[in-house]
């Protein structure tokens, strides 16, 4: 064999080696594996404390704000978790600080989270809340029904003050007396000159 063959055979087999793509060359252990997102778990309650089935007032636009509470399959409050409040985009409802058909708060460590700043518009008719709960992968969900209504003014009746107990027997011991003492003069003056002797008697007072 020539120098000349040689030489071709080694060029001819460094460009075969250059065809042979990188991730090829590079063993499999090196290449770096892609991270997948944990799927999304429905462990989470949501548990309805304020807002559930209550009426809306649309003359003076004054609504019932909603407060859920979330908790864990351990039945644990769940501190942190975000809580997304979504109204109906049309038709009854309302919106949040005037601006917003959803609103996201944070809760407590007591698990609790309660909306503030919503207005219900002036459309008459039943609408729903959808609240989802988020915490890491686990997730809740619940549904607060509220009804938009004009609201009628209803007069309450205050309730009787109670007489102490002490007042009420004082005063029917003096009506008994005052009755004893009005019979003794109208059976005296009846009577001409006879002489009329009436003894009251114990005045009982049943508790």
């Amino acid at each position: 064999m020539s120098f000349r063959q040689f030489l071709a055979i080694l060029l001819a087999g460094h460009s075969i080696f250059a065809l042979v793509p990188a991730a090829a060359q590079t063993p499999a252990a090196a290449q770096p594996q892609a991270q997948l997102a944990a799927p999304m778990v429905q462990s989470l309650k949501v548990i309805v404390l304020q807002g559930q089935n209550s009426v809306n007032d649309t003359n003076r636009h004054i609504g019932i704000q909603p407060v859920v509470e979330v908790r864990d399959d351990n039945d644990l409050p769940v501190e942190g978790a975000s809580v997304v409040f979504r109204l109906p985009p049309s038709g009854p409802g309302g919106m949040f600080d005037g601006k917003s058909y959803s609103k996201t708060l944070r809760t407590n460590a007591q698990g609790q989270a309660g909306i503030s700043g919503f207005v219900p518009n002036s459309q008459q008719g039943e609408f729903d809340f959808h609240v989802t709960a988020l915490a890491g992968n686990r997730m809740g969900e619940a549904v607060i029904r509220q009804t938009n209504a004009e609201n009628r003014l209803v007069m309450v009746a205050p309730k009787p003050k109670k007489t102490p107990l002490w007042r009420n027997k004082y005063v029917l011991l003096a009506a008994g007396a005052a009755v004893a003492t009005g019979v003794a003069v109208a059976l005296t003056k009846g009577s001409g000159n006879k002489n009329v002797t009436i003894t009251p008697g114990p005045v009982t007072i049943n508790q």
